[in-house]
């Protein structure tokens, strides 16, 4: 297996379901791409890591090649507002949001 063979195996093997994702004008981007949602995001701080408030919602830059601070994931009946990237190695993409309501 190679690259996107890789990813496409690690996302249909534990993507939490289909979201869609609006931009941050409020247009839809991108409709029913698997998505893997973490809660409680582990991320580095100046102490070390911590578990933090933000939910890290991880996607393929195959299904959607950019994400922006301001944009919205909806999935399910639930909102995440994109604040900040974690990771993104070219081909996966790591963003941690804040849940809306």
């Amino acid at each position: 297996m190679f690259g996107a063979d890789i990813d496409s195996a690690v996302m249909a093997a534990l993507n939490d379901g289909c979201g869609d994702y609006f931009d941050a004008a409020g247009q839809l981007a991108a409709r029913g791409i698997p998505l893997i949602v973490d809660h409680n995001l582990v991320q580095n701080g100046p102490d070390g890591l911590f578990v933090s408030d933000m939910t890290g919602i991880t996607f393929s830059k195959a299904d959607l090649c950019k994400v922006s601070r301001g944009g919205v994931f909806v999935f399910g009946k639930r909102r995440y507002l994109v604040e900040e990237p974690v990771s993104d190695d070219g081909q996966m993409c790591t963003m941690a949001c804040m849940e809306s309501r």
